[in-house]
């Protein structure tokens, strides 16, 4: 575990460094395309790095301090209290008692799909957000698998990797489409005043820059799938030490995986979902190879061989507790 909150904090470190590096590089880049395009004076390409780089500082900044704000406000979750919510909220307290966490927040997400994620950037600022189908749909001891499964986020530093990722990542595609935009509508011709001296550099960096942006939003999901897969693994594991009892998160995936859709969801939050919020119907892309998310078939073979399928639910009790509820 010790390891893993090491890792996740490394990776931390290593996006935001990659972050800042990369918008210092389409700043020099579009430095240079307007100075090829105008024939000025080279000195707008360093302008435009340094300008890229106050701006990559300052969302990287705010990504930290404010990502679960953000994140919680694009889902559209809504802060709970005990008096609201008294089931689920003693549910997270007394687990959170027991993987020795403090009382993170507790929202809501008004809809009808059954899913579940936490967020923050450490366990004394985390929340945890379950949807009100879930709430609805799932038995006590399904509940608990799914809240202990979020705690664990908390508990890896899972939730500040992720949070940040959302910022992070998502600046970067929004910032590459206003670039290429501006390339590819931009016009204009590059001055004859301008003396070709020194001028290949400055094409080929242009031209790595170019493919940079058009392959951003790859490299985007290319990062969201390289932190997400195997952390699933990891809370699934840790969530059923802090039950007890593995047979409840396996059977509250087992109902998951039959409506998980959340309409408010996207594809920047879609990895802090304990499943994908798009269901089957997937709004990604070759979704196969960048999901974001194990195959919930594996993660309940898992869980199943952790319990030696002590209190599994067969499919048709599945159906059936759906059906009551």
């Amino acid at each position: 575990m010790f390891e893993n909150i090491a890792s996740n904090r490394r990776k931390t470190v290593f996006i935001i460094i990659l972050f800042i590096v990369f918008i210092a590089a389409l700043g020099y880049a579009v430095g240079i395309y307007i100075d090829y395009r105008f024939g000025i004076s080279g000195a707008y390409s360093i302008l435009f790095m340094i300008f890229a780089l106050i701006i990559a500082v300052a969302v990287s900044f705010g990504s930290y301090y404010y990502s679960d704000r953000i994140v919680l406000g694009l889902t559209g979750a809504r802060q709970v209290s005990r008096q609201e919510e008294p089931r689920v909220y003693y549910m997270v307290e007394g687990l959170s008692i027991a993987a020795g966490l403090p009382m993170p927040k507790v929202y809501i997400v008004e809809e009808a799909g059954m899913n579940a994620f936490a967020t923050g950037r450490n366990p004394q600022n985390s929340a945890v957000a379950l949807t009100r189908g879930l709430v609805n749909n799932l038995d006590d001891l399904e509940l608990k698998g799914v809240i202990a499964h979020e705690l664990s986020h908390i508990k890896n530093y899972d939730i500040l990797l992720g949070a940040i990722v959302i910022v992070l990542v998502g600046m970067v595609t929004i910032i590459s489409n206003i670039i290429l935009r501006t390339f590819i509508f931009g016009g204009g011709r590059r001055s004859s005043s301008r003396s070709s001296g020194g001028g290949l550099f400055n094409i080929i960096f242009l031209a790595a820059g170019l493919v940079l942006i058009l392959l951003s939003p790859i490299i985007a999901a290319i990062i969201r799938f390289a932190v997400s897969r195997q952390r699933e693994y990891l809370a699934d594991s840790n969530g059923a030490l802090i039950t007890r009892y593995p047979a409840g998160l396996s059977n509250a995936l087992k109902k998951i995986s039959a409506y998980s859709e959340v309409m408010t969801a996207n594809n920047a939050t879609e990895h802090m979902f304990i499943a994908s919020p798009f269901g089957k119907n997937t709004k990604v892309a070759f979704s196969g190879l960048f999901n974001t998310h194990p195959p919930v078939a594996e993660r309940i073979k898992r869980l199943e061989q952790m319990s030696l399928r002590i209190g599994i639910k067969s499919d048709s009790e599945i159906i059936s507790d759906m059906k009551l509820k």
